[in-house]
């Protein structure tokens, strides 16, 4: 990635996709990525694509746009934010349901159960 593409900070999920579709595309990680099962697509994009996305789009910082659209949503840890945005992406490269609701419950119960 170059030094442009890091400055750019998405605000809401579309605007994601649009990023990640100008990051991936110039590569051949787009087909593997739609291509592969979602869960192992997230999995194994967690410490790398994740990484950047958390890292460069201030996940962990919480103080931007983004990280306050998705706090908005109900997520409050990094790791479920690029998590949302991962599997987001993958779906709707594949033109399935994003599910938005359903991912937000999914990592909201999770805490539930580990407070």
């Amino acid at each position: 990635m170059n030094k442009n593409e890091e400055l750019i900070n998405p605000k809401t999920l579309s605007e994601c996709f649009e990023h990640l579709d100008g990051i991936l595309e110039k590569s051949e990680d787009i087909d593997w990525f739609k291509g592969a099962a979602e869960n192992d697509a997230i999995a194994q994009s967690h410490h790398g694509l994740g990484a950047w996305i958390r890292n460069n789009w201030g996940l962990w910082k919480g103080d931007n746009e983004l990280y306050e659209y998705l706090k908005k949503l109900g997520l409050t840890h990094a790791d479920d934010m690029s998590g949302i945005i991962l599997t987001s992406y993958h779906r709707h490269l594949n033109k399935k349901d994003l599910d938005l609701e359903g991912q937000i419950n999914h990592y909201i119960e999770f805490w539930k159960k580990h407070k």
